[in-house]
């Protein structure tokens, strides 16, 4: 099964999506983000992937809107963005996430990834932000001089990271349908959960996103398919028990 993970991106205290991590072509809209996260769970998410942008760009924090939606949410929240010290990830963990994603932090200080992991192990995700297939950081902006995904997953997964988020930058926001053969290639060297991210339209990318990642745990993110009205949770949710039902 692939697990159902919605996204809700804040920059200033309101939800936004940005196109291609670009913050000057963002979309905000009106609801209140603790109000999307609640219709997001009724409707069957499996759990909420939050994003603090303004802390990811250094513009500032949404710690208020992600405290609301922590402490209301039924299903598990993860957050990520500008957890960049060992003091962020556990003041995020000690607010009630399920678990933080981490972008930058296991690029620029591995050390303190692997204590981490050690510490938190399933607790800790590492986002690989991917532009032409090499993971990126500080918003998207900058190579993480590591090599290509695949190369780095293999390398997380023998220093014990047991989940990775992985998007195509080129793909996040526009709705394009995923990377394919970015998700499968990771899949071809990790054996933890992974989280396909990037270009999400609707119900017809979980068959394909759910055929890249076979052979070990998955899940989606959905963000701009959600708040633009192209789909619901609750279609996505019909959809993924459909095909579940034909095997």
């Amino acid at each position: 099964m692939i697990a159902l993970w919605p996204a809700i991106d804040l920059m200033g205290g309101r939800v936004v999506r940005l196109l291609h991590g670009d913050p000057s072509q963002r979309t905000v809209y009106p609801e209140r983000a603790v109000d999307v996260a609640l219709r997001f769970a009724a409707e069957g998410a499996d759990g909420i992937h939050v994003v603090d942008l303004d802390a990811a760009f250094g513009t500032g924090h949404n710690a208020g809107p992600i405290g609301e939606i922590v402490a209301a949410s039924p299903v598990p929240v993860e957050v990520g963005g500008g957890l960049r010290d060992r003091a962020a990830v556990e003041a995020a963990l000690a607010a009630g996430a399920a678990r933080v994603v981490l972008g930058s932090l296991p690029f620029r200080a591995p050390e303190l990834l692997a204590a981490l992991v050690l510490d938190l192990g399933p607790r800790i995700v590492v986002a690989l932000d991917c532009k032409e297939g090499r993971p990126t950081i500080h918003g998207w902006a900058e190579d993480a001089g590591a090599g290509g995904a695949a190369q780095v997953a293999r390398r997380l997964g023998a220093q014990g990271v047991a989940a990775l988020l992985v998007t195509d930058v080129a793909c996040d926001g526009a709705m394009t349908g995923p990377n394919l053969d970015l998700l499968s290639s990771v899949r071809a060297v990790f054996a933890g959960e992974i989280l396909a991210s990037g270009g999400m339209r609707g119900e017809e990318d979980l068959a394909p996103a759910a055929a890249a990642l076979a052979g070990g745990p998955a899940g989606a993110i959905f963000g701009r398919a959600l708040h633009s009205g192209a789909t619901t949770v609750a279609r996505l949710a019909a959809a993924r028990a459909a095909l579940e039902g034909d095997r």
